[in-house]
């Protein structure tokens, strides 16, 4: 099974990337079951929100928080907190969304500047499709074509066509990544 983290604040859109993720699994292959669910703290507008996925070859049933994920995603640098990678496995991999260097020193972290790209394509710095993705080019995962069907299925129409074009300028980016040594 593997399971991937989202950590975000409420209107940043992390549940709704999970469930775009969930989807594009289901649309790549039969053989996947996807389960995508959130936990809010305060539901307000900037509380910290946790987004979940399970993937599995097997109906998924657990909607327990992840404890341990092969996968962190953070939609926002500031919840990173004291010690940002103990929910991340030995293998996984920790993607956040910062526009400058961050203090954690690990082979795991990877950073990019979702912000910034839905900025210059959306004119708005939401981070969920931009983070989405740059994780499924970086970790060749998923096809670009299942979360654009996911996309195209599970997003306001109105949205659509630039939260696209922010995941294939993403999933570009995710693919070309090249970690400094």
């Amino acid at each position: 099974m593997k399971e991937i983290l989202w950590h975000g604040r409420g209107g940043q859109g992390a549940f709704t990337a999970s469930i775009l993720l969930g989807t594009a699994y289901i649309n790549e292959s039969p053989e996947y079951h996807a389960l995508a669910f959130p936990s809010f703290g305060p539901e307000r507008r900037g509380a910290p929100v946790r987004a979940f996925n399970r993937i599995d070859s097997e109906r998924v049933g657990d909607r327990s928080e992840i404890k341990k994920a092969d996968y962190l995603l953070y939609l926002d640098d500031s919840l990173l907190g004291e010690n940002p990678l103990s929910e991340l496995r030995a293998h996984g991999v920790a993607i956040i969304n910062t526009d400058g260097p961050v203090e954690i020193r690990d082979e795991r972290v990877v950073t990019f500047d979702a912000s910034g790209l839905a900025a210059e394509i959306l004119g708005r710095p939401i981070a969920n499709t931009g983070i989405l993705g740059f994780w499924a080019g970086f970790s060749g995962e998923i096809s670009l074509d299942s979360l654009v069907t996911a996309v195209r299925t599970g997003l306001n129409p109105k949205l659509q066509e630039g939260n696209i074009r922010v995941i294939q300028e993403a999933f570009i980016r995710g693919k070309s990544y090249v970690r400094e040594k």
